[in-house]
This record gives C-alpha cells, sequence and structure tokens, in this order.
C-alpha cells in the first residue's frame, strides 16, 4: 500500500515538474515581426516585458504574474507575451524585419525603467499606457489585467476602452 502511493506520488510530480519549471518563464522575444503577424491575425496584443539580468523586480514580477500568465490558456487568447532583456546582445527581429539586439531594440523604445511593460499591436504600435516599475504587488495583476483589456477592445473595436 505505501509502495503504490509513493509511486502514485512520483509519478505526479514527474507530470508537474515540467509545467512548475516554465511557470516562471516568459518566452524571450526572438523574431517580433513574427509575432506581429500573429497579433494581426488574431487580433491580439502583444505584452512585451522590459527586464534586465540585473533587476531582482523583473523577477519577482516575472515570478509572481507575467510567469504564470505567459502559460495559463485563458491568456493565450488575450494577449501574445515577450521579454525583452534591455542588456542583452541576443538577436532579435523587430517589428520591420529588421535584425538587431534585445539592447538596441529596448534603446529604440522609449524604456528607462525595468521592469517595464508594453502592450502593442501588430506593427508595435502602443495600445495602452506602459507599466513602468514594481507598483505595489497586490494590484500589479489588476494593472496587469487592465492593460490587457484594454489593449484588447482597442485592437477589436478600433476605440479608446478609457
Amino acid at each position: 500500500m505505501r509502495l503504490s502511493v509513493f509511486l502514485r506520488c512520483l509519478v505526479a510530480l514527474a507530470v508537474l515538474t515540467p509545467t512548475l519549471a516554465q511557470a516562471g518563464e516568459v518566452p524571450p522575444a526572438q523574431n517580433l515581426r513574427a509575432d506581429g503577424a500573429i497579433a494581426t491575425q488574431k487580433d491580439l496584443p502583444i505584452l512585451l516585458f522590459y527586464t534586465a539580468s540585473y533587476c531582482h523586480y523583473c523577477d519577482a514580477v516575472k515570478a509572481e504574474f507575467l510567469g504564470h500568465m505567459a502559460i495559463d490558456p485563458a491568456y493565450q487568447t488575450r494577449a501574445i507575451f515577450r521579454e525583452v532583456r534591455i542588456d542583452s546582445s541576443t538577436p532579435l527581429v523587430d517589428f520591420n524585419a529588421s535584425t538587431t539586439t534585445h539592447h538596441h531594440f529596448a534603446d529604440q523604445r522609449p524604456i528607462t525603467l525595468v521592469p517595464t511593460v508594453e502592450f502593442v499591436d501588430g506593427s508595435g504600435e502602443h495600445l495602452a499606457a506602459p507599466m513602468i516599475g514594481a507598483s505595489i504587488p497586490d494590484f500589479y495583476g489588476a494593472y496587469l489585467d487592465r492593460g490587457i483589456e484594454h489593449a484588447l477592445v482597442k485592437i477589436r473595436s478600433g476605440r479608446d476602452p478609457s
């Protein structure tokens, strides 16, 4: 009996481990032109999450909010989530199909502080006010939801929801 319970727990752990490992991840931006085409086709905003390797607030926002949202099926029908590391030389194709790096892409945007979240359309145009910094944790998820909702309404109806 004990062996049976132990084996069931072991199997459950093996099944859940990949999900738990992914829970803190936001897919890195690689090809924003391709992401933009998908966003346009599906009428979805793109949520660009700007981070830096030295930013512990970024890690906290990713672990508590965006990492979970990025893998939640309910949010996958509401936005495309991408991370841009402002201090990274990782290659990136931007919205204009130009090859750049995460660092140079962030320099071209109005990013002055990390973490910053931008809500953009398939061509990189702003749909809602960006979230700059790591505000009050109790309300951060609500602010993210509000930004996504504003972006969705703007994409789908062409009007400003405020």
